[in-house]
């Protein structure tokens, strides 16, 4: 038994680490047995296909998500602890970002993913609308009427969408810059709303992911 659960963790390591480098659609169950120096037969008595892969790493994903996404805010978030919360969620996106860099494709071939992705994204919203009450509870953003709701979807939106928009646009980035891109452009959609010098988080911000090493070029 400890064999077969050894084999499979690295069916799903390797097979994850491929996704990842060379995108999902480019790589078959085959080529992810010849890397490991395994039978595609061996494979195959683990997992019925790619789809049962992508599966099992989605169950993974979706924890991993969860927990993050789920933690309470047990005390009143700074901006920076808002930029430090985002980085964390970034940091799991990207460790899965086969999903979301080839979300289309992975959606047709394995539909059962859709309303466990959705309920996903709802939670991200959720997430989100509570940071920015703990931020506007403590008068560091306001909202007018709809706004708050309103940058909500877009955050989500963001988190869901980003990397398939960078993969699209063909910046080739370090795993740590793409993050702190993502984190940065975040940060800037939450600018609009901040409450008193605006100037001073802005300067605050690049000087935060100046630190980080981030590539903000634009």
């Amino acid at each position: 038994m400890a064999g077969k659960i050894k084999t499979r963790d690295r069916i799903l390591k390797t097979s994850l680490a491929l996704f990842n480098s060379e995108g999902e659609a480019q790589v078959s169950t085959i080529d992810i047995a010849a890397v490991l120096g395994i039978s595609p037969g061996n494979l195959y008595y683990h997992f019925k296909g790619k789809e049962a892969i992508i599966d099992a790493l989605f169950d993974a994903f979706e924890v991993e998500m969860r927990q993050v996404l789920s933690a309470p805010i047990e005390k009143p978030l700074s901006l920076e602890d808002n930029w430090i919360f985002v980085y964390i969620i970034f940091e799991e996106i990207n460790d899965f970002r086969f999903f979301y860099e080839g979300m289309a494709s992975i959606l047709e071939r394995c539909p059962s993913l859709r309303p466990r992705l959705a309920r996903l994204l709802a939670l991200k919203k959720s997430t989100t609308l509570a940071v920015l009450d703990s931020l506007a509870a403590q008068r560091l953003v306001a909202f007018h009427a709809g706004e708050k709701e309103q940058l909500a979807d877009r955050i989500a939106a963001h988190l869901t969408f980003w990397l398939q928009y960078r993969a699209i646009a063909g910046a080739a980035m370090t795993d740590k810059a793409r993050i702190n891109d993502a984190v940065y452009s975040t940060v800037m959609q939450i600018a609009p709303y901040v409450v008193g010098d605006r100037s001073a988080y802005l300067s605050d911000a690049n000087a935060y992911f100046a630190r980080q090493g981030a590539d903000k070029r634009r």
